[in-house]
């Protein structure tokens, strides 16, 4: 008879424990969150860009500034072009003798109609010339004239211009500094521009 009792007392411990555990899982499914609804949304973005006609660009007269005899101390030759022509002034200081042609650097150019241009100068707005047995020379401090009437804005020291025109012309000078010592022959080098339009 305790043998029954004990029997039944352990299928209602064991029937308690099996819904304590259902409760458990009920309330745990209940506080489960519930699988949220997909959801979408859409948007766009206007990409948009614009493609200039290229630049064209010609070198038709490259520097030159004439025949030099050095002075007594070290000093420069001043080369300043005048916009019209390739023909510039070149003044000279501490005894320095110049002879020949003075002349100025032109690149000419077209565009669109009514643009932006800005020139940019060499790196440090200097270039080196080389001579014989490996002597150089430098010119520096580059100097600017619009070549035509279409050209607004700009100045000797500040090549940013307003082209209306599509066509354009630009004389460039620079100073030349000449030593005292400065060997004798014939000396070249070259100078790099960027032209930018917008």
């Amino acid at each position: 008879m305790r043998w029954g009792i004990h029997r039944r007392e352990r299928r209602e411990e064991r029937r308690t424990t099996r819904q304590r555990a259902l409760c458990a899982l009920l309330a745990a499914a209940a506080l489960a969150p519930l699988p949220a609804a997909a959801q979408q949304a859409e948007t766009y973005a206007i990409v948009q860009t614009e493609i200039l006609d290229p630049l064209v660009l010609v070198n038709d007269a490259d520097m030159y500034f004439g025949r030099i005899m050095p002075g007594s101390a070290d000093g420069t030759v001043v080369m300043t072009p005048n916009g019209s022509s390739t023909t510039a002034t070149c003044t000279t200081n501490n005894g320095i003798v110049r002879t020949d042609d003075c002349r100025a650097a032109r690149f000419a150019g077209s565009l669109p109609f009514i643009y932006n241009l800005q020139i940019t100068k060499p790196p440090g707005d200097q270039a080196t010339l080389t001579g014989p047995a490996g002597a150089t020379m430098q010119i520096h401090n580059f100097t600017f004239a619009k070549g035509s009437g279409l050209m607004l804005g700009g100045s000797l020291t500040n090549p940013t211009y307003f082209v209306i025109g599509g066509n354009f012309s630009v004389y460039v000078g620079a100073t030349l500094d000449v030593a005292r010592t400065q060997r004798a022959g014939i000396y070249n080098g070259s100078f790099t521009l960027t032209f930018n339009y917008n």
